[in-house]
């Protein structure tokens, strides 16, 4: 599977979009009998947990394709991913930080509820413990924090980046695969697809388990069974793997997202594989969906997907507390003068940024870990080859 993924690039860029969107609409004034507007866009978890499958497909790929034997190749893994993520992040969670310091936002928008989606988005004030919050949020440890030992730690200051404490555990995952045992990694990865279905079923265990001690949704086995469905595409995209067996694992997943977010979230997987077959188009309806997804804004818009998902939030945020006042408490205004700039600003800051620090960053310590590219390796950053959490 050395091709280029172009579907998928275009996946990515729908899918930060849709977030981009789910977290603008709640702080919008809307007419009378159009809050429905905002229910569209209100799924931002199922994007991300597309996010998590496509992650599955491409450090699988990274993996084999980028020769990472014993416990050494786990260590350069591990290290390419932290020179990958840590810079945009740290970025993100400094503009957060800003953010939190200036303000509370809320005080001068009187017509959202305190209950409202729009506080869930965004935090009016720091979180006790801070200096504890700020530690978990720098070394990504907040999805391994139950209530008991850290209260609220996934989303405490910077709500997106509760994914990437996922994205996180499931690269400490796959390097362990790699330095104890290797086996579970070969082949298309077939056994570590069936281990991490095993892992999802023991994540569904965590209901039975006191409140406090609970794991949130940033806990990878809460999730395990995406990067499972993400293990067993690359796997069937790449010929390792039957249509059967990618069955199997899809009705597994299936199942699963069932049992623990209901009839709706059985709709991911089966998005998941509508997609998939984007990439290897059989009937019309294959060829029109990779028509739409390979649509150059959609395109562009995946390149930037990994700067544009972590600092939108904290960029709103900001733009919020230098807009709402001048709104006086009416909403009609604050939607006027604060709705376009808060989905062209992240767009355009997100482009700056991936240009001018996250692919530099990314060449460079690509190449201070592994050296200058081997002839006739895919590398890691081209197309579809990325995620949630940003390109190889």
């Amino acid at each position: 599977m050395s091709h280029r993924m172009r579907a998928l690039d275009g996946l990515r860029g729908i899918l930060a979009l849709y977030i981009l969107a789910g977290h603008t609409l709640p702080f919008l004034w809307l007419p009378p009998g159009l809050g429905w507007v905002a229910g569209l866009v209100s799924h931002g978890r199922a994007a991300v947990d597309l996010f998590f499958a496509l992650s599955g497909l491409v450090i699988l790929h990274a993996l084999e394709e980028g020769g990472f034997p014993g416990r050494a190749g786990a260590g350069r893994f591990l290290a390419l991913r932290a020179g990958r993520l840590l810079p945009v992040y740290l970025l993100a969670l400094g503009l957060a930080c800003l953010g939190l310091a200036a303000g509370d936002p809320f005080a001068a928008m009187p017509w959202l509820a305190p209950d409202s989606a729009a506080h869930a988005v965004a935090g009016a004030h720091w979180p006790p413990q801070l200096a504890l919050h700020l530690a978990a949020h720098v070394l990504l440890l907040q999805g391994l924090l139950p209530p008991a030992l850290l209260p609220g730690a996934e989303y405490a200051i910077l709500g997106p980046a509760w994914s990437l404490s996922t994205e996180w555990q499931f690269y400490g995952f796959m390097a362990l695969c790699l330095a104890i045992a290797p086996r579970l990694l070969a082949a298309g990865g077939g056994r570590a697809t069936i281990l991490l279905l095993l892992l999802g079923v023991i994540g569904l265990g965590i209901a039975a388990l006191p409140e406090s001690w609970r794991f949130g949704h940033a806990f990878l086995p809460r999730d395990a069974w995406y990067f499972a469905l993400g293990t067993a595409s690359h796997a069937f995209l790449s010929g390792r793997t039957s249509r059967a067996r990618y069955g199997l694992v899809l009705a597994g997943a299936t199942v699963l997202s069932g049992v623990a977010g209901g009839i709706g979230a059985m709709l991911v997987p089966l998005v998941w594989t509508l997609c998939l077959r984007a990439e290897r188009p059989r009937m019309s309806v294959d060829h029109a969906l990779r028509r739409l997804l390979m649509a150059r804004p959609l395109v562009w818009c995946g390149g930037i997907s990994y700067t544009l998902y972590l600092i939108h939030a904290p960029l709103q945020r900001l733009l919020m507390l230098g807009i709402a006042p001048w709104a006086g408490g009416d909403g009609r205004l604050f939607t006027l003068l604060w709705a376009l700039p808060a989905i062209l600003l992240p767009l355009a800051a997100a482009a700056l940024v991936h240009r001018w620090i996250e692919e530099p960053i990314r060449l460079w310590s690509r190449t201070r870990i592994l050296g200058a590219p081997r002839p006739g390796l895919t590398p890691f950053g081209s197309g579809s080859y990325t995620s949630v959490a940003g390109r190889l």
